[in-house]
Formats: structure tokens, C-alpha cells, sequence
């Protein structure tokens, strides 16, 4: 979650229940879950709500490296 954090650093994560899956010859994590993207801008925050996407990863269960990442 610490990419996800980096990239989005005023987002709001959630997280969905995560699977793991095997895929080929290894174990991998599949990540769902949603970001809320609050606006920069002063006044869009006052008029406008926070952007929401929905995001897909995958993750090396073994090594922890991300091996697919996918935003909405």
C-alpha cells in the first residue's frame, strides 16, 4: 500500500477484501479497492466533491513486488 500511498499522498484508500490467487507457477495477491482524490484547488473544493477511481493490483506473493497496477 506504500506505492498506492507515494503516488496518491492526500488520497483516501480503501481497500476490498483481498484474494490470493494463483496465477501460473506463483502465489499473488489481487487487490481491489477505491481513491478518493480531494481537489487542489481551493474553490473546486468548496463546489465540487472528491474525485473517486477504482483501482486493480497485483502483487508477488512471494517477493511483495507489484507486478500489475490498473486506475479507474
Amino acid at each position: 500500500m506504500q506505492f498506492i500511498r507515494g503516488k496518491y499522498y492526500q488520497g483516501q484508500i480503501t481497500v476490498d477484501e483481498p484474494r490470493l490467487v494463483t496465477d501460473g507457477a506463483f502465489p499473488l495477491y489481487q487487490l481491489t479497492g477505491a481513491i478518493k482524490m480531494p481537489s487542489r484547488s481551493i474553490i473546486s473544493k468548496i463546489f465540487a466533491p472528491a474525485a473517486e477511481y477504482t483501482f486493480n493490483m497485483q502483487i508477488h506473493a512471494l517477493e511483495g513486488s507489484i507486478l500489475n497496477y490498473e486506475l479507474k
